[in-house]
């Protein structure tokens, strides 16, 4: 259905423009507002080395073990462009199997060796931004799913219909999934009861917003770092609940790694002292 919407409005802003022949002078007078493409490319690294299915990482947490990988996936939403003259636009993502509703699935794991997921990966969103020649030079986004889509079932909308991703209906979405064996990490909201009207509010958001500078999307990437991640973490030991973090307060695993994600683990939301250490700019 969303397809369908979709073709129907891009049919619609054609006639609008009398074509794609219409130059800007035309669109301008027409009083329609032409947007440019933008691709925003993301790459995932274990330390110095690219991070990947069937591949041994060494000295990975505090007790420097050798594992593999086993997932690693997690959505971003809200993503935003910002000048030069520090004007924050945000980029509307387009519709397809890796993003809806302003909802984009990252998907690094491809089913090999350990790794349990899909053998589709994704590592790229795109969108458009309005055409008003600004110079961009920074970038904006949130890890997870908002929380009006959170607890929504769309069955067969994708990506919302990842079974691996959906924690059900109370608790949604995993907003990141990255598990190794005999250890998993499970960012989400917590603390997530159903009100009297039905509606689903939670105590803790747990979404991290991630901020960069000096980052131009036509030359550069995005890169996520799981050895930051888990650079305070002994993947080898369990304190306590399920083995590794399943973004609890209490969880004795989660307090590290929220840490490296500057979120405090005591309200759910960004923590202004801390320093996320997960995402960077790369070239």
């Amino acid at each position: 259905m969303i397809r369908s919407i979709a073709v129907i409005f891009g049919v619609a802003t054609l006639v609008a423009c009398g074509g794609g022949s219409s130059g800007s002078s035309d669109a301008s007078a027409a009083g329609v507002t032409r947007s440019v493409p933008v691709e925003i490319n993301f790459s995932a690294v274990m330390g110095s080395a690219a991070l990947a299915c069937d591949v041994d990482y060494t000295d990975v947490g505090t007790a420097a073990t050798t594992t593999q990988i086993k997932d690693f996936r997690l959505y971003v939403h809200d993503i935003q462009l910002v000048t030069d003259a520090d004007e924050v636009v945000a980029l509307t993502l387009d519709t397809s199997d890796w993003q809806a509703q302003g909802v984009a699935l990252l998907d690094f794991e491809n089913a090999t060796g350990e790794c349990t997921g899909t053998a589709e990966t994704n590592s790229a969103v795109s969108g458009t931004v309005p055409d008003s020649g600004a110079v961009f030079n920074a970038v904006r986004f949130t890890v997870g799913i908002p929380q009006h889509l959170n607890h929504l079932e769309q069955v067969s909308v994708s990506p919302f219909n990842i079974t691996g991703m959906n924690w059900g209906w109370t608790n949604g979405y995993k907003f990141i999934r990255f598990d190794v064996p005999n250890w998993n990490l499970h960012i989400g909201a917590t603390g997530c009861a159903a009100g009297g009207g039905g509606d689903i509010e939670c105590t803790h958001s747990n979404r991290p917003q991630i901020a960069l500078s000096n980052f131009n999307y036509q030359t550069q990437r995005i890169q996520i770092d799981f050895g930051a991640l888990l650079q305070g973490s002994d993947i080898t030991t369990n304190l306590g609940g399920p083995s590794g973090c399943m973004s609890g307060g209490t969880d004795p695993e989660c307090n590290e790694v929220f840490t490296q994600l500057g979120l405090s683990l005591v309200s759910g939301e960004n923590d202004p002292g801390l320093t996320q250490t997960v995402f960077s700019v790369a070239d």
